[in-house]
């Protein structure tokens, strides 16, 4: 039987490929809109800040698109032969589907941390970026940034933010694998529209869902960066942002607890009843 070691590498060598191609992509789209804010001085501020402010704006957008990307690939491994006749426990290919597209997201933000350094070199040195920086974040020139940076409240933030990914890879493969059940047991001949109507209105009230959650998620998350290391720079008192440290770890195992719910859902479907198609 395969192990889950050899399963997770050689998924994550088969999604590494996507992560670079999305950051060669964003080096152009990044070089591309830092030269038409100069020419055109799209942007406020000094002109060697253009390509700095270029990388920043796009890189939520193509860690958007490697999200979609990413649940894409999970799922065609899901219905692909090659993979679910290999010798493997189905809640052991969730497991490395799941953690090689984590694996490789966290890739993604290490090369856009490069790129957004890189981008930023031109203006280090200028007087322009550091009056912004101490009239925007003025405890950095205090030197109270990082003597208040609490590393559990970073890194509860970092975990909050994997757990809301993972949450979407689950929540995209529970309606996957609903929309295919239930067109199986249909004629041939309807069975695709029943999928796409299975499809959007599971995906409707995933919408709703998030929609109505967003706000609280949201909160709890800037909350943990609040108590550490935003806590003067944002003028909070400190006793108001504690209190509401409890809430902000209830919502971490919430999450948590979802996420080990759909897991246990998504393992009982692929194990039962979806099948792998040619």
């Amino acid at each position: 039987m395969a192990t889950f070691s050899s399963i997770f590498k050689e998924l994550t060598k088969s999604k590494v490929r996507l992560v670079r191609r999305l950051a060669i992509l964003q080096v152009i789209v990044g070089i591309l809109l830092g030269f038409w804010a100069l020419f055109n001085s799209a942007f406020e501020g000094e002109s060697r800040a253009y390509f700095l402010v270029a990388f920043l704006m796009i890189t939520p957008l193509f860690d958007i698109a490697y999200l979609a990307l990413s649940s894409r690939k999970n799922e065609e491994v899901y219905s692909s032969q090659t993979w679910r006749l290999a010798p493997i426990k189905e809640s052991s290919l969730l497991f490395a589907n799941l953690l090689s597209a984590v694996v490789n997201g966290l890739y993604l933000v290490v090369l856009q941390i490069g790129m957004i350094l890189a981008a930023g070199i031109p203006v280090m040195g200028t007087n322009e970026l550091w009056k912004t920086t101490f009239k925007n974040f003025g405890s950095i020139g205090e030197g109270k940034l990082w003597q208040e940076m609490h590393i559990m409240d970073l890194l509860s933030s970092i975990v909050l933010i994997v757990l809301i990914g993972i949450f979407i890879y689950l929540a995209v493969s529970l309606v996957n694998f609903m929309g295919k059940i239930v067109s199986d047991f249909l004629p041939e001949r309807i069975s695709k529209l029943v999928y796409f109507l299975v499809v959007v209105l599971l995906g409707c009230i995933g919408l709703i869902f998030l929609i109505n959650t967003y706000d609280f998620i949201l909160t709890s998350l800037t909350g943990f960066l609040q108590n550490g290391m935003f806590l003067t720079t944002l003028s909070k008192d400190a006793s108001d942002v504690r209190s509401d440290l409890t809430s902000n770890y209830l919502t971490l195992l919430i999450v948590l607890g979802v996420d080990i719910i759909l897991v246990l859902v998504n393992i009982i479907l692929l194990n039962k009843y979806h099948e792998a198609r040619i």
